[in-house]
C-alpha cells in the first residue's frame, strides 16, 4: 500500500475536473486527514467548498501518486491551510520518477556555443512526449551528440518555455529524422510550468479514456 505524502511534500490539487491544477505543500498529516497550504489562484476560479471532491497528486520514490479527497474547511495554523479528508486508496499513477504524457507541438533544440554563430546549431522539430524531467522529440539527424548541453524551447498553450538540459539519447529513425531524448535537471526554471501542463493533460486524457478514447499516458525514460 502506498503511503500518504509526508510533511513538506510538494503536491498538486485538482478541483474535480476543473483546471488549473493548483500547487501546494503538505503541512500536516493525521490519520486520513491532510493539511495543505491554501493554494493560490487568479481569475474567477471558484475555490473548493466543504464537501467538494478534489484529488491530490505528488511524486514519491515509486512514481506519481494520486488520491481522491473531500475538502473539509479552510483553517489557520500560523498560515492559511486547507483540510482534506482522504476518501480512498493511494493510486500509483506511474512507477517512474516523473509523469509523462504523449503530446505534439513544435519545439526547437539549440546546441553549440552562443558566442560563435558557426557553432550554434538550431534544429526545429516536434515533440513526442513531455515530462518535468525531459522531452522526447524528432529533429533533423546528425546535429547533436549524447551528453551535449542543449536549450529547448517549447510552446505550451501559447506560452513559450525555455529549459536547458542535455542529450540522453540520439537515435536515427525512418523518413530521415532523429529521435532525441533530452533530460532536464531537477527544479529547472520551467519545471513548475511543465508539471502543471502534464497534470492537466493527464486529467484530460483520463476523461478521454473513460469516454472510450485512447489514453496517452506513458512511463518516463528520463
Amino acid at each position: 500500500m502506498t503511503a500518504l505524502p509526508e510533511v513538506n511534500t510538494l503536491v498538486r490539487i485538482a478541483l474535480g475536473d476543473e483546471l488549473p491544477v493548483l500547487p501546494s505543500r503538505v503541512e500536516d498529516v493525521a490519520g486520513t486527514e491532510v493539511l495543505v497550504a491554501a493554494a493560490r489562484y487568479v481569475g474567477d476560479l471558484r475555490g473548493p467548498q466543504p464537501s467538494d471532491i478534489v484529488s491530490l497528486h505528488w511524486t514519491s520514490a515509486r512514481g506519481v501518486c494520486s488520491v481522491p479527497a473531500e475538502f473539509v474547511a479552510v483553517e489557520r495554523s500560523g498560515i492559511k491551510v486547507w483540510r482534506l479528508r482522504v476518501l480512498g486508496e493511494v493510486t500509483l499513477v506511474q512507477r517512474r520518477r516523473f509523469a509523462r504524457v504523449e503530446t505534439g507541438g513544435a519545439l526547437s533544440v539549440s546546441g553549440g556555443s552562443a558566442q560563435d554563430a558557426d557553432l550554434n546549431t538550431v534544429r526545429m522539430g516536434w515533440m513526442l512526449d513531455l515530462s518535468e524531467g525531459g522531452v522526447r522529440c524528432r529533429v533533423a539527424p546528425g546535429a547533436f551528440s549524447v551528453d551535449e548541453p542543449v536549450e529547448v524551447r517549447i510552446n505550451l498553450g501559447g506560452e513559450v518555455i525555455v529549459a536547458v538540459g542535455s542529450v540522453l539519447r540520439a537515435s536515427p529513425r525512418d523518413r530521415g529524422f532523429e529521435e532525441l531524448i533530452v533530460t532536464f535537471p531537477e527544479d529547472h526554471s520551467a519545471a513548475d510550468r511543465v508539471r502543471r501542463h502534464v497534470y492537466a493533460e493527464q486529467l484530460r486524457q483520463r476523461r478521454a479514456a473513460l469516454a472510450g478514447q485512447p489514453d496517452g499516458l506513458t512511463a518516463d525514460e528520463s
